[in-house]
């Protein structure tokens, strides 16, 4: 069931992103290197499959104790997520920042649920976190990266 919540929880916060970020980060902060809505959005969907892939895997095989720490991770990557970066530029700001709706409605409150329901020491949690924050981290620009050359080859055949 937890993995069910995850994906929900994680469909709606990623859609909020992409719909709304990027243009949101351009026009709040626009002396930073401007966000393509296109190539974020395709990074949003590569975190997404990644994050299916580790609830599915959790949920087929719950006795894992690595695919357990993966999605255990995750789902504190996304709490913190909620805080850092929307909760933390809406209150920056003073004004909605795309993401904190989905981040402090569902995100904060069910994804604490799962942690505090979880089979795992504190320990176990912030490592988990750190590392899996850590990868997706890094595969946002590598997914913006493939963004750049699988679009930009599909507007050239254009």
């Amino acid at each position: 069931m937890e993995a069910i919540i995850f994906m929900f929880c994680l469909t709606l916060h990623n859609i909020e992103e992409a719909l709304w970020f990027p243009d949101w980060l351009n026009k709040t902060m626009p002396n930073r290197k401007q966000t393509s809505k296109e190539h974020f959005t395709f990074a949003v969907i590569g975190v997404t499959i990644l994050g299916y892939l580790a609830a599915g895997l959790y949920a087929l095989y719950p006795n894992n104790r690595y695919l357990e720490y993966i999605f255990i991770g995750f789902v504190g990557a996304m709490l913190i997520n909620a805080i850092v970066p929307h909760l933390i530029l809406s209150i920056y700001y003073r004004k909605y920042c795309p993401g904190v709706f989905t981040g402090v409605a569902l995100i904060m409150p069910l994804h604490s649920i799962i942690l505090y329901n979880a089979d795992t020491k504190i320990s176990e949690i912030l490592i988990s976190t750190l590392v899996v924050g850590g990868v997706l981290i890094g595969a946002i620009p590598v997914f913006k990266g493939l963004a750049k050359r699988i679009l930009n080859i599909n507007q050239e055949k254009n």
